[in-house]
């Protein structure tokens, strides 16, 4: 049997090591990747799963979905196209992808530098709201993947608000979606993994309230003097919710994501919203019934002041990446 080029193995094991810093949810980093002759194979780690918040694995669909999208976005900046299989083997739905390097192709490094930028910013934002012209390249970014992504309007801001509020209250009484909370923000420091305090900034009156982390110790990132009133609040949504769907629409989220931080915009995720049943089914009638709510994200312009927020840690390659 004809081996591929050992330069074509290196780059998709590159792509693989890029990424590693695709976001996820609670930074659980729910993926394997095995280097299997000239495929990269992207596989779901069930053992990071929220059982509480995520029983279904939907959202750990959602996180394999960006990292995959990460790694097509390291092998475009190397010049070469992305061969994708998207859930090729019916009879191992853990194996989300494979992926080999492709044809030849104009090498485009924008997003991939974006990704050592992107940062989950949990701060108030500006009071300049992105343009829409910029909002448009991000629909565009989502619609790349067959996923919507909405636009809250500023008369659907109170509903979807409450939707928000009403999700965290509901998981704060909830001793399985506290218990997610806890496990993930009280990880050992060789874990590298997980929610940190100093990624997270105390209550502050604002619109939509971020997700409340510290139950185990004060956040200690400086909410800084932005205002928040610039903040946009999009929806990704798709037209179905079957497993493809849910990596389609992490493959959208990372495609918005680094487009919004290349424009030098800055984002955090709000998936409360679909991690609450009832609120989740809110969520769509808010939209008029178009798509089935994936994620839901706040977006603004960064305060310069306020610094870059702390990388999130991130597991090493040689645990995540190896051999079948």
């Amino acid at each position: 049997m004809t081996q591929p080029p050992r330069a074509e193995i290196d780059q998709v094991a590159e792509a693989s090591i890029a990424a590693l810093r695709a976001p996820s949810v609670f930074n659980t980093q729910p993926w394997r990747w095995r280097l299997a002759g000239e495929y990269g194979e992207l596989w779901a780690d069930h053992s990071r799963q929220l059982a509480g918040l995520d029983p279904q694995g939907h959202l750990l669909l959602l996180s394999c979905g960006t990292a995959l999208h990460h790694a097509t976005v390291a092998l475009l900046a190397a010049g070469f196209a992305a061969d994708v299989s998207r859930l090729p083997d019916p009879s191992r739905p853990d194996l989300v992808a494979r992926v080999r390097q492709g044809d030849r192709c104009e090498p485009d490094d924008l997003l991939y530098r974006a990704i050592y930028q992107r940062r989950t910013d949990r701060r108030p934002f500006g009071d300049e709201r992105p343009g829409e012209a910029v909002l448009e390249e991000l629909r565009a970014a989502s619609a790349r993947h067959g996923v919507h992504l909405h636009v809250v309007r500023a008369d659907q801001v109170t509903a979807f608000a409450s939707a928000v509020a009403h999700a965290g209250t509901v998981e704060h009484d909830d001793a399985h979606f506290r218990d997610d909370v806890l496990a993930w923000t009280t990880r050992a420091r060789n874990d590298r993994d997980g929610i940190s305090a100093r990624s997270v900034v105390p209550p502050t009156r604002r619109t939509i309230a971020p997700r409340d982390f510290a139950q185990a110790w004060p956040a200690a990132l400086e909410p800084g003097p932005g205002s928040d009133l610039g903040t946009v609040y999009v929806v990704l949504a798709t037209d179905g919710e079957e497993p493809r769907d849910w990596v389609a629409a992490g493959e959208a989220l990372s495609d918005v994501w680094l487009t919004l931080t290349a424009r030098g915009l800055a984002a955090s995720p709000i998936s409360e919203v679909v991690e609450v049943g009832a609120v989740r089914q809110a969520l769509r009638r808010l939209l008029g019934g178009i798509g089935s709510p994936a994620i839901a994200m706040r977006i603004g312009t960064p305060i310069g002041d306020n610094g870059p927020v702390p990388a999130s840690v991130r597991r090493c390659g040689t645990e995540v990446v190896g051999l079948p």
